[in-house]
């Protein structure tokens, strides 16, 4: 990516982040987002999302959006 700024650029490596942080994760959609948004190394060392409301609101919206079914399933 050489301009943050350029929104095709942006999502391209917004995107790119996710998929590298599903792939640390084994997958695991709700790892990937509460890194995403607080921090991979966090994530990394307690293995579960932060206790930050930030956070929690963030994977919930994003999983809300992403499809209620999906999410249903991964809170099962």
């Amino acid at each position: 990516m050489k301009d943050i700024f350029d929104p095709s650029q942006n999502i391209q490596g917004g995107v790119r982040y996710l998929r590298y942080l599903l792939d640390l994760f084994g997958g695991d959609l709700v790892l990937a987002l509460a890194a995403y948004n607080a921090g991979k190394a966090w994530v990394q060392d307690r293995g579960r999302i932060p206790n930050y409301p930030e956070t929690k609101m963030y994977v919930d919206r994003v999983l809300t959006l992403y499809g209620r079914e999906a999410w249903a399933v991964l809170r099962a």
